[in-house]
């Protein structure tokens, strides 16, 4: 099937995307969505500018993908590390003043901590307390606002060049890490060309934000603010997310934010075969789910019902298999817990795979899950990812988040709660009486079309018109 592109009638395109291939596993997402643009869009040139990546072959999860995916043209940043660069001047100070590199962080304070007892130790704690202040704030200042913050300057002079030399008219910067709108602020401000703001997560009030302390927390609030308000067009990859956006800049005229989904992207999909009969058996029937595993993105409800269900289907000669594709980092020893079921092998935990073979996995499969604590803004990618694919889709989520209002608007699976045992007991049962009674499991969407990217991309080259002044607007 060929690829749809979408017209830019000239109009030339700076990308500002921090991930972009080779990418690590974790660093899927963010590069894919700039990606999917790219590959739909002609008529235009596109320059990316990204950081200098550091992944060995063997990491990189789109080490399918080759470059350029589209004509555009990939220009490459290394980050300026201050922190580093004040920690290598301090060794070198250290050995010129003859003293011996430990190799820890800080100095042995136990002499410090026995004078404790001798009434003279509080205020040298307190001493090391504000010490230890002072250097967590210079580390924090240095990877403001988040871990890519040394690549902000050197990005920024390099895309000012850009936009100079090859007379770009537009920016778009994707977020997060949040650097990447800080860089298209700036570049934006110092050239004057229009800068479309892409919020692929929140920024103020994200669920997994690591405090920097008050003051760089506010300074985030402010920067966020920034961007919103130099950006011609800012664009949030959800509903809620759009509506919270609305609510914190009422100073803001409401076509200001518009709604991109990061979308159905067949072209993915060219590999991945769709099997006849996809495990194999009748009477197995296998879920699986692709990404990372930690906090409260938790299995445990799901690998409960997995144990009931497995045992009332032993008179009938079947099984349920779940396949976690990823990481697993939770406040317990899932293998641990879950012995009994890896030991019959139907909890099966893989290692991060490529995206392909994800994908691959996927097809393989007879149901795809979502596991997404109830977040207010935010629906994991996988989902469209899921929907290309048209299987059954078990939505581990409250109803009340991001994730399960949209499934339930659109009709897009099963959706059933964290503490919904039963309810999780009762859905793999009657899936795989399906599956034995049919052979394979399908699920047509009626929706789906609306979050094909080719109409994704239609809806952001008429922003990028509209805030370049194109005739085509």
């Amino acid at each position: 099937m060929p690829t749809q592109r979408i017209d830019l009638d000239g109009t030339n395109l700076l990308f500002v995307a921090y991930f972009y291939p080779p990418a690590a596993s974790t660093e899927v997402p963010g590069s894919m969505r700039t990606i999917k643009f790219i590959r739909h869009l002609k008529n235009g040139a596109r320059h990316v500018l990204t950081h200098t990546a550091d992944v060995a072959p063997g990491d990189n999860a789109l080490a399918h993908l080759s470059l350029p995916v589209n004509d555009e043209t990939v220009h490459r940043v290394r980050s300026w590390d201050i922190f580093r660069l004040l920690l290598a001047v301090r060794a070198r100070l250290q050995k010129l003043a003859g003293r011996r590199e430990t190799g820890r962080s800080h100095p042995p304070q136990e002499s410090k901590a026995n004078s404790a007892f001798t009434g003279s130790g509080q205020p040298e704690i307190s001493q090391i307390s504000l010490l230890q202040r002072i250097k967590d704030f210079i580390y924090n200042t240095c990877y403001f606002p988040d871990h890519a913050g040394p690549w902000i300057l050197p990005a920024v002079l390099k895309g000012v060049r850009l936009v100079r030399r090859y007379h770009l008219d537009c920016i778009f910067a994707t977020g997060s890490p949040w650097s990447g709108l800080t860089v298209g602020l700036l570049v934006s401000r110092l050239t004057g060309k229009p800068l479309i703001a892409d919020f692929r997560d929140p920024w103020v009030n994200n669920p997994f934000h690591m405090s920097k302390g008050a003051i760089l927390d506010r300074l985030g609030h402010w920067l966020e603010a920034q961007v919103v308000r130099r950006a011609a067009a800012v664009s949030l990859n959800t509903d809620a997310l759009r509506e919270e956006f609305l609510s914190r800049y009422p100073d803001q005229v409401p076509d200001h934010f518009f709604v991109m989904p990061n979308g159905i992207d067949a072209s993915d999909f060219a590999q991945a075969s769709q099997p006849e009969h996809r495990n194999g058996s009748r009477h197995t029937l296998t879920l699986c789910h692709a990404g990372f595993l930690y906090g409260v993105r938790d299995p445990s409800s799901l690998l409960e019902a997995l144990r009931i269900v497995n045992r009332d289907l032993v008179p009938y000669d079947r099984r349920v298999v779940f396949r976690q594709i990823g990481k697993v980092s939770l406040n317990y020893d899932v293998r641990e817990r879950y012995a009994d079921l890896i030991e019959q092998q139907t909890f099966v935990l893989e290692p991060a795979q490529p995206y392909q073979s994800c994908l691959a996995s996927m097809v393989q499969s007879d149901i795809v899950v979502n596991i997404q604590s109830g977040t207010k803004t935010q629906i994991p990618s996988k989902l469209y990812d899921y929907l290309a694919i048209e299987r059954p889709i078990l939505h581990i989520t409250p109803d009340s988040g991001a994730l399960g209002t949209l499934v339930k608007r659109y009709q897009l699976g099963q959706q059933l709660d964290f503490s919904d045992v039963p309810g999780l007991v009762s859905y793999l049962r009657t899936m795989s009486d399906q599956l034995a009674e049919h052979g394979r499991l399908d699920e047509h969407y009626a929706s789906r079309d609306q979050f094909l990217i080719e109409n994704i991309t239609a809806d952001l080259v008429r922003r990028i018109h509209q805030v370049t002044g194109s005739p085509s607007a």
